[in-house]
């Protein structure tokens, strides 16, 4: 009986052993998982505060909303382009004053930048050193809203391609000169997707002219683009395009608000612009 007591005494340090070691493989399991867990819940309840987890919620439904608007100009393009102009300008009000309540009344502007979506970030970046606000103010949206939208002609040798171009700088209150006209023209990344989106356009195809349009924006907006840009027409012209851009909320909602701009412009200057978009 003596000599068994030993092996009872080694058999309990055995399981102590054992469990010390699942123990210890447990802690070490959880110490590797921890960063994950809590970067997770750093992010989701103390860096983003409640009032911006509420604006990038709201957000999106407004983005909704302009979808559903673009997918009713787009239907009327085709033979009742008037009735989508008016609608759209009917829209247009109640929706940007909604929008941007959202920003200067509901959230903190330190928040901002957490309410844009992944796919705009860089372009809400690139305002930053300008100090451009993200959001319009009320007072920048009701200037917008008053404004008519432009009027279009085709100059003596434009084609669709061109007509096009002129009604997307006029939008973005850039000054049309031949040398910027011709380089912007022949970058990859715009005149491609520019002469496709013509087509659709002269094919009546506005769904996609609509996106053909926002890929063309977002070659205009690409960092080398601007800076052409701001070499032809001087510093001022970068804060006046990004400004163009945020009173229409491209940062948080994406293109849809400003393509949607383009094509009642388009549908606007249907008459005058016949002899290349038709």
């Amino acid at each position: 009986m003596a000599a068994a007591k030993p092996e009872r005494q080694s058999g309990k340090a055995l399981i102590a052993r054992r469990n010390l070691v699942g123990l210890a493989g447990g802690l070490a399991a959880k110490a590797a998982f921890a960063p994950a867990r809590s970067l997770a819940q750093v992010f989701s309840q103390t860096t983003i505060s409640k009032a911006a987890q509420d604006a990038r919620r709201d957000a999106g439904w407004f983005g909704q909303r302009a979808d559903n608007l673009l997918r009713i100009m787009v239907a009327d393009g085709r033979e009742h382009s008037a009735r989508a102009v008016t609608q759209y300008r009917h829209e247009q009000g109640p929706f940007a004053r909604q929008l941007a309540a959202l920003f200067n009344n509901r959230v903190n502007e330190d928040d901002w930048l957490l309410v844009v979506p992944t796919r705009e970030l860089d372009l809400a970046l690139a305002m930053q050193p300008l100090a451009i606000r993200l959001a319009p103010s009320a007072e920048e949206v009701e200037a917008s809203l008053k404004q008519p939208l432009p009027q279009v002609e085709p100059l003596s040798g434009d084609d669709a391609a061109d007509v096009l171009h002129t009604i997307i700088l006029t939008n973005l209150g850039i000054e049309r000169r031949v040398a910027l006209f011709e380089q912007m023209r022949n970058n990859p990344m715009i005149g491609p997707p520019l002469k496709d989106t013509a087509d659709a356009v002269k094919a009546e195809h506005y769904g996609l002219a609509a996106m053909g349009l926002e890929h063309v924006m977002r070659g205009i907006v690409q960092q080398e683009t601007v800076d052409a840009i701001t070499d032809n027409l001087g510093t001022g012209t970068r804060y006046k395009l990004y400004k163009s851009l945020t009173v229409r909320f491209v940062p948080f909602i994406g293109w849809t608000y400003f393509v949607m701009q383009l094509l009642a412009t388009i549908y606007y200057n249907r008459d005058t612009t016949a002899t290349v978009l038709r």
